[in-house]
């Protein structure tokens, strides 16, 4: 399918709606696409079959990106399954158009990965690039999403081994996505061989989170999240969208459409302008939905490395902290580590390096051990959660 790099996905075929989806991992569409990387990289754009939030089949999109440098670390080039940070619920928001035209913000943090000689699965996630509204919000769906497009790498790019060594990889909602793929890996897709997660910024808990930023500068996405769960859940939970007053269902339908840019700059009430309710989040229908979409509720079977920003106004480190401690619990290995960063956004790119050292070890432990006692859970003898200094 030829290239227009002016069209946005609502304007380009390439991401039309798939009316049958394939089985979850197998591309459906794929082309070569130039990004600028500050690794000179191959890459490409591939829509594949993934799995919703209620178990349905959909198709997502995301881009495949590999080093042209030949691998020469022992065994095949690992793959890293990359979330992205919110950019909106707009389908023209999805990175893998962003990156070529080179108006992605998180190439920076790509370029980490790909120096090391780490080829890349940057997913999209659900409703960015193909027909939205994205689900933001919705872990099971993002969490999935991650894990089938570096199904399809190998499929995608030849040059990648169905067997690589895979790391998952992400900040905000990047590392909420990240963290439940690595929850759901076990039963959803046990013969991916996950090495390590490095998830950073979690938001654990989108009930605390909705309650921490209700109001203040970044309160636009809380109506987001809204707008997102009730397409995530409109077919068990249909009523869901009957808390918004009829102001709240125009402003809900005007951000369905916007980056995140717009939805912090034009939606900057507290949510309750919205709603029915002064309080929203404490009602019955939504509190169940929010804690069904808590992290924390298994345990990653590989070993996890969360960090997060001291001074996130954003997402509590206390959340974060707690799932560490989930985690720890329930006999997993869990470092946590703590950035000193005085934002949410600062932590992104001052954790990353560790983060990214964090997960070297990972692949070096594992070609140095490559039994599979990782994917059983290993605890410390001190049964302590292991710490790290960013």
């Amino acid at each position: 399918m030829p290239l227009d790099n002016h069209r946005p996905p609502s304007a380009d075929p390439f991401y039309d709606a798939v009316a049958s989806p394939a089985a979850p991992g197998r591309p459906v569409r794929i082309r070569p696409v130039p990004v600028s990387t500050g690794v000179p990289a191959a890459a490409w754009q591939v829509v594949h079959g993934s799995t919703d939030t209620l178990g349905h089949p959909n198709a997502v999109s995301g881009t495949v990106i590999v080093p042209e440098a030949p691998w020469t670390g022992p065994g095949p080039r690992p793959v890293v399954g990359y979330g992205a940070g919110v950019h909106g619920l707009g389908r023209d928001a999805a990175p893998s158009h962003l990156l070529r035209t080179e108006t992605e913000s998180e190439v920076v943090l790509v370029d980490l990965a790909l120096a090391r000689g780490w080829a890349i699965a940057f997913s999209d996630g659900e409703g960015l690039g193909l027909p939205g509204p994205h689900t933001y919000g919705a872990g099971r769906a993002g969490g999935q999403a991650m894990l089938d497009l570096v199904r399809a790498a190998h499929l995608v790019a030849p040059e990648l081994d169905p067997q690589a060594p895979v790391l998952l990889w992400g900040y905000s909602e990047g590392g909420r996505n990240a963290a439940w793929a690595a929850e759901l890996h076990p039963a959803y897709a046990p013969g991916l061989p996950l090495v390590a997660v490095a998830a950073g910024g979690v938001p654990a808990d989108l009930y605390e989170t909705a309650r921490t930023i209700d109001g203040g500068p970044y309160s636009g996405l809380n109506l987001a999240v809204l707008v997102g769960l009730a397409r995530a859940y409109e077919r068990s939970v249909p009523e869901l969208p009957s808390i918004l007053s009829p102001a709240g269902r125009a402003a809900a339908a005007e951000a369905a459409t916007l980056d995140v840019v717009g939805l912090v700059l034009g939606f900057p009430e507290p949510l309750a302008t919205w709603t029915r309710r002064s309080a929203p989040w404490d009602d019955p229908t939504w509190r169940r939905v929010l804690a069904a979409e808590c992290l924390g509720q298994r345990a990653p079977a590989v070993a996890t490395y969360l960090y997060h920003a001291a001074g996130d106004e954003i997402v509590l480190p206390e959340l974060a902290r707690r799932l560490a401690h989930t985690y720890e619990a329930a006999g997993r290995e869990v470092t946590w580590a703590e950035v000193p960063a005085g934002n949410h956004l600062a932590g992104a790119h001052l954790g990353a390096g560790a983060a990214l050292d964090w997960l070297a070890d990972q692949l070096d432990q594992r070609v140095r051990s490559p039994l599979p006692s990782r994917a059983e859970g290993w605890r410390s003898s001190t049964g302590s959660i292991a710490s790290a200094t960013s």
